[in-house]
Protein backbone atom coordinates (compact mmCIF):
# COMPACT_ATOMS: atom_id res chain seq x y z
CA UNK A 1 0.00 0.00 0.00
CA UNK A 2 1.04 3.68 -0.41
CA UNK A 3 1.52 6.31 2.27
CA UNK A 4 0.70 9.99 1.95
CA UNK A 5 4.00 10.68 0.20
CA UNK A 6 3.28 8.07 -2.47
CA UNK A 7 5.95 5.66 -1.23
CA UNK A 8 5.53 1.89 -1.15
CA UNK A 9 5.10 0.42 2.32
CA UNK A 10 4.60 -3.07 3.74
CA UNK A 11 7.79 -4.60 2.23
CA UNK A 12 6.47 -4.91 -1.34
CA UNK A 13 8.20 -3.56 -4.43
CA UNK A 14 6.21 -1.29 -6.72
CA UNK A 15 3.86 -3.31 -8.86
CA UNK A 16 5.57 -6.69 -8.11
CA UNK A 17 3.98 -9.63 -6.34
CA UNK A 18 5.95 -11.59 -3.74
CA UNK A 19 6.17 -14.54 -6.17
CA UNK A 20 7.71 -12.29 -8.82
CA UNK A 21 10.22 -10.97 -6.31
CA UNK A 22 11.21 -14.54 -5.36
CA UNK A 23 11.64 -15.49 -9.00
CA UNK A 24 13.79 -12.44 -9.69
CA UNK A 25 16.03 -13.42 -6.79
CA UNK A 26 16.93 -16.78 -8.38
CA UNK A 27 20.49 -16.95 -9.60
CA UNK A 28 21.53 -18.68 -12.85
CA UNK A 29 23.25 -21.29 -10.71
CA UNK A 30 20.03 -22.04 -8.84
CA UNK A 31 18.15 -22.40 -12.13
CA UNK A 32 20.87 -24.69 -13.48
CA UNK A 33 20.74 -26.82 -10.33
CA UNK A 34 16.96 -27.06 -10.55
CA UNK A 35 17.09 -28.20 -14.19
CA UNK A 36 19.78 -30.76 -13.37
CA UNK A 37 17.64 -32.16 -10.57
CA UNK A 38 14.52 -32.10 -12.76
CA UNK A 39 15.78 -33.19 -16.21
CA UNK A 40 12.29 -33.59 -17.70
CA UNK A 41 11.10 -30.11 -16.72
CA UNK A 42 11.80 -28.44 -20.08
CA UNK A 43 10.34 -31.40 -21.96
CA UNK A 44 7.19 -31.06 -19.87
CA UNK A 45 7.05 -27.31 -20.54
CA UNK A 46 8.15 -26.79 -24.18
CA UNK A 47 6.68 -23.28 -24.19
CA UNK A 48 9.65 -22.19 -22.08
CA UNK A 49 12.03 -23.30 -24.82
CA UNK A 50 10.11 -21.24 -27.36
CA UNK A 51 10.26 -18.18 -25.11
CA UNK A 52 13.97 -18.67 -24.50
CA UNK A 53 14.62 -19.15 -28.21
CA UNK A 54 12.83 -15.91 -29.10
CA UNK A 55 14.61 -14.03 -26.33
CA UNK A 56 18.02 -15.23 -27.53
CA UNK A 57 17.46 -14.77 -31.26
CA UNK A 58 18.93 -11.26 -31.55
CA UNK A 59 22.10 -11.00 -33.64
CA UNK A 60 24.26 -14.14 -33.18
CA UNK A 61 23.14 -14.90 -29.66
CA UNK A 62 20.86 -17.78 -30.66
CA UNK A 63 20.04 -20.81 -28.59
CA UNK A 64 20.54 -23.88 -30.80
CA UNK A 65 18.57 -26.49 -28.92
CA UNK A 66 19.03 -29.05 -31.69
CA UNK A 67 22.80 -28.79 -31.37
CA UNK A 68 22.57 -28.97 -27.59
CA UNK A 69 20.38 -32.04 -27.83
CA UNK A 70 22.76 -33.67 -30.33
CA UNK A 71 25.70 -32.99 -28.01
CA UNK A 72 23.77 -34.50 -25.12
CA UNK A 73 22.99 -37.64 -27.14
CA UNK A 74 26.64 -37.97 -28.24
CA UNK A 75 27.79 -37.80 -24.64
CA UNK A 76 25.13 -40.30 -23.64
CA UNK A 77 26.22 -42.60 -26.46
CA UNK A 78 29.87 -42.41 -25.40
CA UNK A 79 28.88 -43.18 -21.82
CA UNK A 80 26.81 -46.18 -22.90
CA UNK A 81 29.61 -47.35 -25.18
CA UNK A 82 32.13 -47.17 -22.34
CA UNK A 83 29.82 -49.11 -20.04
CA UNK A 84 29.15 -51.68 -22.77
CA UNK A 85 32.86 -52.26 -23.38
CA UNK A 86 33.43 -52.53 -19.64
CA UNK A 87 30.76 -55.24 -19.42
CA UNK A 88 32.36 -57.09 -22.34
CA UNK A 89 35.77 -57.02 -20.63
CA UNK A 90 34.25 -58.17 -17.34
CA UNK A 91 32.44 -60.98 -19.16
CA UNK A 92 35.65 -62.14 -20.80
CA UNK A 93 37.48 -62.06 -17.47
CA UNK A 94 34.70 -64.06 -15.85
CA UNK A 95 34.83 -66.60 -18.67
CA UNK A 96 38.59 -66.87 -18.23
CA UNK A 97 38.11 -67.49 -14.50
CA UNK A 98 35.49 -70.15 -15.24
CA UNK A 99 37.84 -71.87 -17.67
CA UNK A 100 40.57 -71.89 -15.03
CA UNK A 101 38.19 -73.28 -12.43
CA UNK A 102 37.11 -76.02 -14.81
CA UNK A 103 40.75 -76.91 -15.52
CA UNK A 104 41.57 -77.16 -11.80
CA UNK A 105 38.44 -79.20 -11.07
CA UNK A 106 39.29 -81.66 -13.84
CA UNK A 107 42.83 -82.07 -12.51
CA UNK A 108 41.54 -82.74 -9.00
CA UNK A 109 39.06 -85.28 -10.35
CA UNK A 110 41.69 -87.17 -12.36
CA UNK A 111 44.18 -87.71 -9.54
CA UNK A 112 43.52 -90.64 -7.24
CA UNK A 113 45.91 -90.57 -4.31
CA UNK A 114 46.55 -88.26 -1.41
CA UNK A 115 50.08 -87.30 -2.57
CA UNK A 116 48.76 -86.60 -6.09
CA UNK A 117 45.90 -84.45 -4.80
CA UNK A 118 48.22 -82.52 -2.49
CA UNK A 119 50.80 -81.96 -5.25
CA UNK A 120 48.08 -80.82 -7.68
CA UNK A 121 46.69 -78.34 -5.17
CA UNK A 122 50.08 -76.88 -4.31
CA UNK A 123 51.33 -76.63 -7.90
CA UNK A 124 48.08 -75.41 -9.46
CA UNK A 125 47.20 -72.87 -6.80
CA UNK A 126 50.71 -71.47 -6.60
CA UNK A 127 50.76 -70.93 -10.36
CA UNK A 128 47.21 -69.56 -10.51
CA UNK A 129 47.62 -66.97 -7.78
CA UNK A 130 51.30 -66.25 -8.50
CA UNK A 131 52.44 -66.76 -4.93
CA UNK A 132 55.77 -68.38 -4.06
CA UNK A 133 54.56 -70.25 -0.98
CA UNK A 134 51.55 -72.55 -0.86
CA UNK A 135 51.39 -74.94 2.08
CA UNK A 136 48.80 -77.52 3.04
CA UNK A 137 48.60 -78.51 6.68
CA UNK A 138 46.37 -81.29 8.02
CA UNK A 139 45.99 -82.16 11.67
CA UNK A 140 47.07 -85.73 12.35
CA UNK A 141 45.15 -88.14 14.50
CA UNK A 142 46.94 -88.73 17.79
CA UNK A 143 48.01 -92.23 16.80
CA UNK A 144 48.74 -91.41 13.16
CA UNK A 145 52.26 -91.74 11.79
CA UNK A 146 53.97 -91.57 8.44
CA UNK A 147 54.31 -88.85 5.85
CA UNK A 148 52.98 -88.28 2.37
CA UNK A 149 56.42 -87.17 1.15
CA UNK A 150 55.09 -84.11 -0.64
CA UNK A 151 57.02 -80.87 -0.38
CA UNK A 152 55.12 -78.06 1.31
CA UNK A 153 52.83 -80.53 3.09
CA UNK A 154 52.65 -80.27 6.88
CA UNK A 155 51.25 -82.81 9.31
CA UNK A 156 50.04 -80.63 12.18
CA UNK A 157 49.50 -81.51 15.80
CA UNK A 158 45.89 -81.50 17.03
CA UNK A 159 44.66 -77.98 17.81
CA UNK A 160 47.10 -76.25 15.42
CA UNK A 161 44.41 -74.95 13.05
CA UNK A 162 42.45 -73.38 15.89
CA UNK A 163 45.60 -71.74 17.23
CA UNK A 164 46.31 -70.33 13.78
CA UNK A 165 42.84 -69.15 12.85
CA UNK A 166 40.67 -69.05 15.95
CA UNK A 167 37.05 -69.43 14.86
CA UNK A 168 37.57 -67.85 11.44
CA UNK A 169 37.25 -69.73 8.16
CA UNK A 170 39.47 -67.28 6.30
CA UNK A 171 42.28 -65.12 7.62
CA UNK A 172 43.95 -62.61 5.28
CA UNK A 173 46.87 -60.79 6.87
CA UNK A 174 48.64 -57.78 5.28
CA UNK A 175 51.55 -58.46 7.64
CA UNK A 176 52.37 -62.07 8.53
CA UNK A 177 52.54 -62.88 12.22
CA UNK A 178 52.09 -66.28 13.83
CA UNK A 179 52.30 -68.45 10.70
CA UNK A 180 55.66 -70.08 11.48
CA UNK A 181 53.78 -73.23 12.46
CA UNK A 182 52.65 -73.66 8.86
CA UNK A 183 55.41 -72.03 6.77
CA UNK A 184 58.22 -73.45 8.96
CA UNK A 185 61.52 -72.93 7.09
CA UNK A 186 60.07 -70.11 4.97
CA UNK A 187 58.43 -68.25 7.86
CA UNK A 188 61.05 -65.47 7.78
CA UNK A 189 60.43 -64.90 4.06
CA UNK A 190 56.63 -64.71 4.26
CA UNK A 191 55.54 -61.09 4.74
CA UNK A 192 51.82 -61.40 3.94
CA UNK A 193 49.60 -64.46 4.17
CA UNK A 194 46.15 -65.88 3.49
CA UNK A 195 44.88 -68.88 5.46
CA UNK A 196 41.79 -70.90 4.51
CA UNK A 197 40.28 -73.48 6.80
CA UNK A 198 39.47 -76.89 5.31
CA UNK A 199 37.54 -79.77 6.83
CA UNK A 200 38.73 -83.12 5.55
CA UNK A 201 36.77 -86.34 5.28
CA UNK A 202 33.90 -87.77 7.26
CA UNK A 203 35.95 -87.24 10.42
CA UNK A 204 35.94 -83.49 9.67
CA UNK A 205 39.68 -83.39 10.21
CA UNK A 206 40.86 -79.75 10.54
CA UNK A 207 43.21 -78.54 7.84
CA UNK A 208 44.51 -75.24 6.51
CA UNK A 209 45.60 -74.13 3.05
CA UNK A 210 48.10 -71.29 3.41
CA UNK A 211 49.35 -68.79 0.82
CA UNK A 212 52.37 -66.61 1.47
CA UNK A 213 54.14 -63.79 -0.38
CA UNK A 214 57.35 -61.88 0.09
CA UNK A 215 55.52 -58.54 -0.26
CA UNK A 216 53.86 -56.88 2.72
CA UNK A 217 50.21 -56.04 2.08
CA UNK A 218 49.65 -58.55 -0.72
CA UNK A 219 46.64 -59.88 1.20
CA UNK A 220 44.14 -57.80 3.15
CA UNK A 221 40.76 -58.45 4.79
CA UNK A 222 39.04 -56.04 2.37
CA UNK A 223 39.98 -57.80 -0.85
CA UNK A 224 37.59 -60.00 -2.80
CA UNK A 225 38.50 -63.67 -2.58
CA UNK A 226 35.57 -65.47 -4.25
CA UNK A 227 37.75 -67.35 -6.72
CA UNK A 228 40.26 -68.59 -4.18
CA UNK A 229 37.44 -69.60 -1.80
CA UNK A 230 35.83 -71.72 -4.54
CA UNK A 231 39.15 -73.41 -5.30
CA UNK A 232 39.80 -74.07 -1.63
CA UNK A 233 36.39 -75.70 -1.40
CA UNK A 234 37.28 -77.94 -4.35
CA UNK A 235 40.61 -78.80 -2.73
CA UNK A 236 38.86 -79.78 0.49
CA UNK A 237 36.40 -81.98 -1.41
CA UNK A 238 39.19 -83.75 -3.33
CA UNK A 239 41.18 -84.38 -0.15
CA UNK A 240 38.07 -85.65 1.64
CA UNK A 241 37.47 -88.12 -1.15
CA UNK A 242 40.94 -89.62 -0.80
CA UNK A 243 41.07 -89.60 3.01
CA UNK A 244 37.72 -91.37 3.18
CA UNK A 245 39.20 -94.17 1.08
CA UNK A 246 41.87 -94.92 3.66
Amino acid sequence: MMNNQGNITGGATAGLSSATQAASALSPGAVRTFLQENPTFLSDHPELLESASRAMSNENNVVDFSAAQATHFRRRYESLKTNHLSLIRAGRENQSHLDELRSVFLQLIRVSSIPAVVATILDTFGHRFEVPFVVLGIEANRNETGEFHVEQFRRLTPGSVERLMGDQDCLLSPVAGQEAIIFVDHADEVQSSALYRLSIGMQRRPAVLAFGTRETGAFSPEQADDLISILCGAAGAALSREFDRL
